[in-house]
This record gives C-alpha cells, structure tokens and sequence, in this order.
C-alpha cells in the first residue's frame, strides 16, 4: 500500500474527523476507520454513504448500542470496511442506499452473522445497478396489473422496459434484450433466480435473502418459492 501525500492524508484525516460532526450516531466509530482506507478512495462517496448509514441507524435508535459492540470486534469491523470500499466506488444514490442498509442490517443484529453478510456483500458488489433492479423486479410475484412492477418499469424504462424481439427489430432493440439477456444470466449464474417454465423467472431464497437486506421492507404476503 503507498504512503498518502501530506495533502490528501490532510484531506482524509480532515473528512475522517467532520464525520463525527455530520454523523454523531456512527461518527466517531466511521473516523478511525476512514483513517486507514486506500488512497484513491472518493471520500464525497464515502461521506454519502455515512450519511446514508446514519439514516438507517437513527431508524432503531435501540440498536445503537448493538452497532457499537458488534463494530469492536474483527467481523465487525471487517464488515465495515467492506461496505467503506465498496461505498467509494458507488457513483449512484439508489446504489448508496441499498449498500448502507446492507450494512447496517448485518452490524445492527443481536449476533453478527459475519459468513451471511459476508456473501451478500460479495454478491452486491458483483452485481450492477440494473442487475440489482431486475432481482427486486423479481422479488415480488408478477400479477396482471400489479402496480408495483408498473411503477418500477415506468421509473426504470430503459433497464426493464420490456423490448421487441421480432425479427427487424431496430438495432437499440437488439442491444437492449442483448444487455437484458445478460442481466437475468448474472441473476441465474449466482444463483439469485431461477428459471419457471419457458421465459419466465423466479427469485431463489439467496435472492430473496439478499432483497430482504437491501430494500425497506418486502410484501408481508410474498411467498417463499
């Protein structure tokens, strides 16, 4: 690992310690972490991500104290720095969000299920944005008129508007089922969906797992596959 230059170790000790400030539930335990990240991190990255964290901590403020013990220990703290380096190279908010409840999530429960968060932070990382909305796309049973599949295609049109796979489809027709073709093949190939009958799809219970840790709150009524 190469030495910080004076001004960018200047920079980084600076963010390290103004996130106590910005953060007053995770601050002081963010800082001393930020001190010894790599050094071509994006520290505005890592600085929403907190952010981020923050809101969810502040949601179960009970847990605070949980998230104080479990960060003090080696799985702790290796979860943590995990979702540092992988926040830093987050460019998108939605990306942020979902990554900062994955991690609150893993170091806010009673135990740390340190082998669990460890995989569903290796799979988050492999996967791209569009990759991830195709498994929330999923994560819920496709129902003639269900509106939560049309907001996330209308909100999503270019990732998971469905496309014309005649033949003369214009060329942007033919890239885009290429590229939505290869979305749902990185779901299957890690296991995440499987296949239902000829073009249709189901998410697994890592899928599922995974959703669960990254979006708010899944339907009380889905099923298990």
């Amino acid at each position: 690992m190469t030495e910080l230059d004076p001004d960018r170790r200047d920079r980084l000790v600076s963010v390290a310690k103004g996130i106590v400030g910005i953060c007053p539930w995770i601050g002081s335990m963010a800082s001393e972490a930020i001190e010894t990240l790599i050094p071509r991190q994006r520290l505005d990255r890592v600085v929403a991500f907190l952010r981020q964290m923050e809101n969810e901590v502040q949601a179960m403020e009970e847990r605070i104290k949980i998230l104080e013990k479990n960060i003090k220990t080696e799985e702790g703290l290796d979860i943590f720095e995990e979702g540092l380096t992988q926040a830093a190279r987050s460019y998108s908010k939605k990306r942020q969000e979902r990554l900062a409840r994955l991690v609150s999530q893993a170091l806010t429960a009673e135990k740390i299920k340190y082998e669990e968060s460890k995989k569903l932070l290796n799979l988050f990382r492999e996967l791209t944005d569009p990759e991830i909305l195709w498994l929330v796309y999923y994560s819920e049973n496709l129902t003639y008129g269900s509106l939560f599949h049309k907001q996330l295609v209308e909100d999503n049109p270019d990732v998971l508007k469905p496309v014309s796979r005649e033949y003369g489809s214009s060329q942007d027709q033919i890239d885009r089922a290429a590229l939505q073709d290869s979305y749902r093949n990185t779901l299957l190939r890690f296991g995440l969906i499987k296949e239902q009958g000829r073009s249709s799809y189901q998410i697994t219970s890592l899928g599922r797992l995974l959703v669960r840790y990254i979006e708010t709150r899944m339907e009380a009524d889905d099923k298990e596959e």
